[in-house]
């Protein structure tokens, strides 16, 4: 048994080593009070915009949500709940979106 302890206790030895030749983390970023909120708030009410040009696409091409889930192989519902903006939806949702009423999303980063 006395083996079996040593042989674990090298192994920790051995450990130590290694961790005292890994690189120290990064240091972490300050946290900033309420960034989280803002920026989720922001990116709600750009993504509720969004959503509404392609709500007002859809009307105006004269698509029901009905058709519009059909193209998109959803459920009416689900294409309820997107207009809605009951759902955190997915970039590729809003994309196969876009494609059922004849549109295409262009991205574009901002600062």
């Amino acid at each position: 048994m006395d083996s079996g302890r040593a042989g674990m206790e090298g192994g920790r030895a051995g450990m130590e080593g290694e961790l005292e030749d890994m690189p120290e983390q990064a240091p972490r970023l300050p946290l900033l009070p309420g960034f989280r909120e803002i920026a989720t708030r922001r990116m709600s009410e750009r993504r509720r915009g969004l959503i509404g040009e392609l709500v007002s696409q859809r009307q105006a091409a004269q698509l029901s949500q009905t058709e519009v889930a059909a193209r998109m192989g959803t459920s009416q519902s689900a294409v309820a709940r997107l207009e809605a903006g009951q759902a955190d939806v997915r970039a590729s949702t809003l994309e196969r979106y876009a494609a059922a009423i004849g549109c295409q999303i262009s991205w574009r980063l901002q600062d």
